[in-house]
């Protein structure tokens, strides 16, 4: 369902849609040196539903290390008559040690994806008001209103506190080869080291700026403006996901809009490693909401994906009471039910409704019998958010932390509906078609589904897993 290569891992994704087809290039970090040599290609990755992809391997490869592109970081396509241009960051950290800027955008061109031809007298690098090392992800759209080319691009300015120099840059051309960067930013948040992997678009009458940033929450965010060139606005709740998806960019697919980023593997594999950069390919549907902000839901084609319904066999239960289409949880007690072992890949869905805004309730995710084992979909009310948590604690090594958490709008005396996508290790959790959160489950590869209500009175009915 989801897509991660055979070798390595998946980072950024550069979406582009075509005929029907997703073709998504994404940066292939092989992570072995010894095997692979160091630096970083794009691939090609091509899927028409979302489910069934195929990867036809490199399209940019790397170059050396006395070279710009040692590393191919993140860029955009842009397709003109019949030619694309593909515009991409080069990065080589040892250049910094001989002076030479770290970043420079380069570009490929090809009549397909699968042909490309890099533009060796195509360099365009920051200017010498700007941090050399921090240019990067150039977007390419053409500008209907000034009928011209834009670029926006990453960028930071050299001074002020270092953590608050980011800044999205704007160039501009007539002929997709020759670029003008204007002085002023196009957006200066005054918050993040820099705003990477730009995206930029139009819903209505509203414009949005996509960035992520790694100063505060590791995350992906965006602004939204009725004018082009902004003021941006920054809404109640600016992100698609939480912390376990990132580098996040968008394409329209007909009348749909998806966004493209990955869930981070950590180290090792294992639930109390660090996280790192690069995982697994996983899709989103944003769509606009009627006050110009964006929310997030389940792409159609995976949601319906899942058809076989499993039968739910009680395994285990206390203080959980079995009431007409579902169980309900009390406030005088910590109650649960345990069901059937979990499959590797699955579909839960379910619905709850609390009475009041007591403690917290959610479902068990690979639970062993004792309950001393496993994940946790937390639901929060009191604190408006819900959160993937674990057992066993073990503070003194950080081994039980909230690895990641989003906020939710409880409202009393309504069903929520919730669906989780289950695969190995990636977990995403959708709430009424609006929020979205993954995380990941490394220790754990055995255990029940269930739920659980701590000292809160919530209902649970329709409870369904589908394969």
């Amino acid at each position: 369902m989801y897509y991660r290569p055979k070798i390595g891992v998946a980072a950024d994704v550069i979406p582009f849609y075509e005929d029907g087809e997703f073709k998504l290039i994404y940066l292939h970090d092989y992570r072995d040196w010894d095997k692979h040599g160091e630096g970083c290609p794009w691939n090609l990755l091509t899927t028409k539903d979302l489910i069934n992809y195929v990867d036809h391997g490199v399209i940019i490869p790397r170059g050396t290390k006395e070279e710009q592109d040692l590393y191919i970081f993140t860029g955009c396509v842009y397709k003109h008559h019949d030619e694309y241009y593909v515009y991409y960051t080069g990065h080589n950290p040892h250049l910094r040690k001989k002076g030479l800027p770290e970043q420079k955008v380069l570009l490929a061109k090809g009549k397909s994806l699968t042909d490309l031809k890099k533009v060796e007298s195509f360099v365009f690098e920051a200017p010498d008001y700007l941090e050399k090392h921090d240019f990067r992800d150039p977007f390419v759209y053409y500008d209907e209103d000034e009928k011209d080319y834009k670029m926006l691009l990453a960028g930071r300015v050299k001074d002020g506190p270092s953590n608050h120099r980011g800044i999205t840059m704007i160039a501009k051309s007539n002929d997709l080869m020759n670029w003008e960067l204007e002085k002023e930013p196009f957006f200066e948040s005054g918050a993040y080291f820099t705003h990477e992997c730009p995206d930029y678009f139009k819903i209505g009458d509203w414009y949005y700026l996509i960035f992520s940033e790694f100063t505060d929450k590791i995350i992906t965010r965006y602004r939204y403006s009725k004018n082009p060139r902004g003021p941006w606005l920054m809404p109640p709740h600016d992100s698609f996901d939480g912390h376990a998806y990132y580098a996040a960019k968008s394409v329209l697919a007909g009348d749909k809009r998806y966004l493209f980023g990955w869930n981070p593997i950590k180290y090792n594999e294992q639930d109390h490693e660090l996280w790192q950069w690069g995982g697994t390919i996983i899709p989103h549907e944003i769509y606009q909401n009627d006050d110009g902000t964006l929310s997030v839901r389940i792409p159609e084609s995976i949601d319906k994906s899942y058809q076989k319904p499993i039968e739910l066999q009680e395994f285990t239960q206390k203080h959980m009471h079995k009431i007409q289409d579902g169980y309900r949880g009390g406030l005088h007690a910590y109650g649960y039910t345990l069901f059937n072992e979990m499959k590797d890949n699955v579909k839960i869905e379910f619905k709850f409704k609390i009475q009041s805004r007591q403690h917290n309730f959610g479902v068990m995710l690979r639970m062993d019998d004792t309950l001393d084992q496993g994940y946790f979909v937390k639901f929060d009310p009191h604190h408006s958010r819900f959160a993937f948590d674990k057992t066993l604690r073990r503070d003194s090594t950080l081994y039980h932390q909230v690895d990641t958490e989003r906020f939710l709008d409880f409202n009393l005396d309504t069903y929520h509906h919730v669906k989780i996508i289950v695969e190995k290790s990636v977990i995403t959790v959708y709430v009424d078609d609006k929020v979205a959160m993954g995380a990941r489950m490394f220790d754990f590869v055995k255990g029940r589904f269930g739920i659980f209500s701590n000292h809160s009175d919530v209902i649970f009915k329709d409870i369904k897993i589908i394969e």
